[in-house]
């Protein structure tokens, strides 16, 4: 669409990881789940777009220095439909949500899925009180960028023959 766009990254606390990475199938689809649901849910507030944006996601599972880091990066189109479907309603320049409400609902929404899921696991209450990183800003270097660099993560490991080295 030919609208503006945000990049979105929703990351884990580090003290996720270990749990995240014994239950990889049933926690990455919650956590690419849970980052579309809170940006869809806060978006939707009149105070913010009032509508309904568009989210494209995408899990990275490492950081760049191939630490095992799973994050979710996300297109997200600077505006909504409003509820009737019937008008584009677009955020304010160079603003789609706050961050700060935005990580605090993803860390609800997320925590409160694992709970579900996994009654038999206990997490530290401490994950509750900890800030969780999320950065939100607008696409300037332009919706292809952005979309280019999602793609390359789509179907790519970690470590590419460029960049290994064999030392006798």
């Amino acid at each position: 669409m030919p609208v503006p766009y945000y990049h979105v990254i929703f990351t884990l606390p580090h003290e996720l990881r270990g749990f995240t990475r014994l239950h990889q199938k049933r926690v990455y689809g919650l956590l690419i789940k849970s980052a579309a649901d809170s940006i869809i849910k806060l978006a939707a507030d009149p105070h913010y777009v009032g509508g309904r944006v568009g989210v494209m996601a995408v899990l990275h599972t490492w950081g760049s220095n191939l630490s095992y880091h799973p994050h979710v990066h996300s297109l997200v189109t600077g505006g909504g439909l409003s509820p009737d479907g019937q008008t584009w309603m677009p955020a304010r320049d160079n603003y789609l949500v706050p961050v700060n409400a935005l990580s605090k609902l993803f860390r609800g929404i997320f925590l409160a899925r694992i709970r579900r899921q996994f009654e038999e696991i206990h997490l530290p209450e401490s994950i509750w009180q900890k800030e969780w990183v999320v950065h939100c800003k607008p696409a300037v270097q332009g919706t292809r960028t952005v979309l280019n660099y999602l793609a390359r993560y789509i179907h790519r490991v970690a470590i590419t023959n460029s960049q290994g080295r064999i030392q006798a």
